[in-house]
């Protein structure tokens, strides 16, 4: 009876342990360039960041941060068509709960990418662009708890669509609406932990088949006359999953940073 009683009070810490989520996937931040005609284009970066999710079960207190950022660029090729790439870093850290756990998370992705834009009055002050690409990186993280060492990595396929509306003012700011579909592969994914675990963990499935998230974002920049080509940006989006095996993944993303406008460049330039 006693063992008995110890295998149950076991079994109860392991799965109020199981609460602490193990996040397969963070969201980047969106490359959403203003583009008006041929040479138009961006060079910057951000710093990004995903909302706090400290929460707490059986009165332990999981805390969670992220930290990272993402390298964009974008050139008109012609008065329509562009091209784009990007780079996703992100470090992220989640420590405390029932399981006394520590897991730090490393990702990065490399996107690149086209696609075709077209102004939508004759003002040139709103605009429509589809943009799309595909992109490779990997996706780790290692976990330190009462139960042991483990970690978790994998190789990750990327494609995307992203339809925008970009509404630009005649002085120094614009707004951009953004909806994009990301359709993400987990492959060679390497492991130490359990089949049980994965289960638990809701990691078991990632591979079976490529999860869509529809990331939609509102993304807005700004700049100086007296500085012509230096712009500032904004922005904040969503990612939800539409799949039939869900999993823990971070909802959000937010950024901020700056980048070189070289149409503002070449037209300051010219005068």
């Amino acid at each position: 009876m006693k063992i008995n009683i110890a295998a149950a009070l076991l079994a109860l810490v392991f799965f109020s342990a199981c609460e602490t989520a193990r996040y397969a996937y963070s969201p980047s931040a969106h490359n959403v360039p203003v583009l008006t005609q041929k040479g138009d284009g961006k060079i910057g970066a951000a710093y990004s960041t995903n909302p706090r999710t400290d929460e707490i079960y059986n009165d332990e207190r999981i805390y969670s941060n992220t930290n990272g950022f993402d390298v964009q660029g974008a050139y008109a090729l012609s008065d329509n068509w562009a091209i784009q790439a990007s780079h996703f870093q992100r470090w992220e850290r989640t420590t405390g709960g029932p399981d006394s756990v520590t897991v730090k998370y490393n990702r990065n992705l490399t996107e690149l990418g086209g696609g075709y834009y077209f102004a939508m009055n004759k003002g040139k002050t709103a605009f429509f662009q589809v943009m799309g690409g595909a992109g490779l990186g990997k996706f780790s993280f290692t976990d330190q708890s009462v139960y042991g060492d483990y970690f978790h990595q994998a190789d990750i396929f990327k494609f995307y669509v992203q339809p925008a509306f970009v509404f630009r003012s005649k002085g120094s700011f614009s707004t951009s609406i953004a909806l994009r579909g990301s359709v993400v592969k987990f492959n060679s994914i390497k492991t130490n932990y359990t089949a049980n675990q994965l289960s638990d963990y809701q990691l078991s499935n990632l591979d079976y088949r490529a999860k869509f998230f529809f990331e939609p974002a509102f993304v807005s920049s700004f700049g100086f006359k007296n500085v012509p080509g230096l712009r500032f940006e904004f922005q904040g989006s969503l990612s939800l999953l539409a799949a039939y095996d869900p999993f823990n993944y971070r909802p959000a993303n937010f950024s901020v940073g700056s980048y070189l406008d070289f149409g503002s460049l070449k037209r300051s330039a010219g005068k």
